[in-house]
C-alpha cells in the first residue's frame, strides 16, 4: 500500500497525494506587529502573512529579508523564530503537492515605505493590492488564507514577547 498525505489548498479543498510525489519546501514568514496592528498581504479573497519559500543557496535569514522586501517594500532584521509548523498543501488541483516546513520570525528595525512593487510574476497571480495593517481586534472578521491559523501564530508571538 502506498503511503499518502492529505494536502489542502487555501480554500480548504483536500487532495490525497502519494508521499513520493511531495515536494519538500521550507517557508519563512514575518510576524510584523506595531500599534496593535499586524501587517498582512492581500491574497486571493483574503489575507496572509508576509513570506514565502527559501530559495536554493539562501539562508533562512536571507530569505525572510528578501520576502519582506519583495512583498512589502520594507527592510527588516530577522529576530527570532517564534513558531514552526509542518503543513501539506497544494495551490490548486493541478499544482505540485508540498510538504512545507514553516518558520515564523519576529523582526526588528523595520524601515521603508510599504509597497509591493517587487512581487514576482507567480505572486501576481494571487496577490492583489498593497499590504495592509489589520487591527488585531478585527482578525476574526477577515478571511485568513494561510495554512496555520493566525491565532496560533499570534499566541506564539505573545508568548515570545513575555520571554524577552
Amino acid at each position: 500500500m502506498t503511503k499518502t498525505a492529505i494536502c489542502k489548498d487555501v480554500f480548504g479543498n483536500q487532495y490525497t497525494v502519494p508521499v513520493d510525489e511531495l515536494n519538500i519546501r521550507v517557508g519563512v514568514y514575518a510576524v510584523i506587529i506595531e500599534d496593535n496592528k499586524i501587517l498582512l498581504t492581500r491574497q486571493w479573497d483574503g489575507y496572509s502573512l508576509i513570506g514565502g519559500g527559501v530559495e536554493k543557496g539562501e539562508t533562512i535569514e536571507e530569505s525572510i529579508v528578501r520576502e519582506v522586501k519583495e512583498e512589502t517594500g520594507l527592510t527588516i532584521m530577522p529576530d527570532k523564530i517564534i513558531h514552526q509548523a509542518t503543513t501539506f498543501f497544494k495551490r490548486n488541483a493541478e499544482s505540485q503537492a508540498n510538504q512545507s516546513i514553516q518558520l515564523y520570525f519576529t523582526h526588528s528595525q523595520p524601515h521603508g515605505q510599504i509597497n509591493n512593487d517587487k512581487i514576482t510574476d507567480s505572486e501576481k497571480t494571487y496577490t492583489n493590492g498593497t499590504p495592509e495593517w489589520v487591527d488585531l481586534d478585527k482578525i476574526d472578521d477577515i478571511n485568513f488564507r494561510h495554512s496555520v491559523d493566525l491565532k496560533t501564530i499570534l499566541q506564539a508571538y505573545i508568548s515570545q514577547s513575555r520571554i524577552r
